[in-house]
């Protein structure tokens, strides 16, 4: 399943970026750093029990210093989004949150931290670029690569691991308050725009996440999250072209999902959107990150889901593979 797939290449990037060393004879193998990621993968993985694995495909935040125990209770989650906090405040969560999940959970895994980065890092008090319209407007994928290379000196300071950007929606439906995230209505222009973006926070080692997949931009009536409509061709000339460039040129760790439907079926639940064409037809060779709510939203607003177990599991036989909103919580009890 996709999902073992995704538990061992988190595992992997957590564990290539952990600083913490560890000695001693009755050392575990995964916590040995001389050895093969792949083999201390599969010795963690052989340690996880059932719970275990499915909070790593969840997000969980803390907002608060003195909070940290008591919402985390002593276990490891996948990721965590610390928003509306300055970079010292954040850089210091994520630092304590680190050393909580090392020394005080059971298997000591880290967290992969999140940031936005469409316009700089979207944290209090980092430096904010023009929004991503305008930076389209300069046709200058040059200069864009510079701004996240720029940007991304913050986000290491800060301990960040993955970027919540570029966003590949097409402006075409222009009564949709979404616009100034897009970098206008031409493909091509977005797809250099795009790949610009992601080649300038690469050379941080950042996860880069290209999103909303897919044709998020261009909701029926501009309501934000509505359906679109086109057909394949639009599909393939249009929506898909921006995804297919990057992954085939910068070969990004991540993609999210959307909120919409595309032709009347909601993409985040859909295996023919999130596998068939993501991985199989683009080679995506990453994870894919719902949308915050995106997963709950099958059940709550495209009603193809009737309950939010059954919204979690059409989420994750489509290939999502990380839940922001907290629907995978019933994928336990589900197995």
């Amino acid at each position: 399943m996709c999902t073992n797939k995704f538990i061992l290449f988190c595992m992997g990037i957590v564990m290539s970026v952990s600083s913490s060393a560890w000695a001693g004879d009755d050392t575990p193998l995964y916590k040995d750093r001389t050895a093969p990621i792949e083999k201390r993968v599969d010795d963690l993985m052989s340690r996880m029990t059932l719970h275990e694995k499915v909070l790593q495909l969840q997000n969980r935040a803390s907002g608060r210093l003195d909070e940290i125990d008591r919402i985390f209770l002593g276990e490891s989650y996948g990721t965590t989004h610390e928003m509306s906090m300055s970079a010292y405040d954040c850089a210091v969560m994520y630092k304590e949150l680190q050393h909580y999940m090392r020394t005080k959970t059971r298997l000591g895994i880290p967290l992969l931290t999140s940031a936005e980065g469409i316009q700089g890092i979207i944290q209090n008090n980092c430096t904010l670029f023009p929004h991503a319209l305008a930076q389209g407007s300069t046709f200058n994928p040059e200069l864009i690569q510079q701004m996240t290379e720029a940007a991304g000196e913050e986000a290491k300071a800060i301990g960040i691991h993955q970027i919540l950007s570029p966003v590949f929606d097409i402006a075409r439906e222009l009564r949709w308050g979404r616009i100034e995230e897009t970098y206008g209505e031409d493909p091509y222009l977005i797809a250099e725009m795009g790949v610009a973006v992601i080649k300038g926070y690469q050379k941080y080692r950042f996860t880069c996440m290209p999103k909303h997949f897919v044709a998020h931009g261009t909701p029926s009536g501009g309501l934000n999250c509505a359906g679109v409509s086109g057909g394949e061709r639009e599909l393939r000339s249009l929506y898909l072209y921006p995804f297919r460039k990057a992954i085939r040129e910068t070969s990004p760790w991540a993609v999210m999902t959307c909120y919409s439907a595309y032709d009347g079926v909601p993409v985040t639940g859909s295996s023919y959107y999130m596998t068939d064409i993501l991985r199989g037809e683009l080679g995506f060779k990453g994870y894919a990150y719902s949308d915050w709510g995106s997963v709950e939203r099958l059940m709550t607003f495209h009603h193809a889901a009737g309950s939010r177990e059954d919204a979690a599991r059409m989420a994750l036989m489509a290939g999502v593979d990380l839940n922001i909103d907290p629907t995978y919580e019933t994928l336990e009890k589900q197995v």
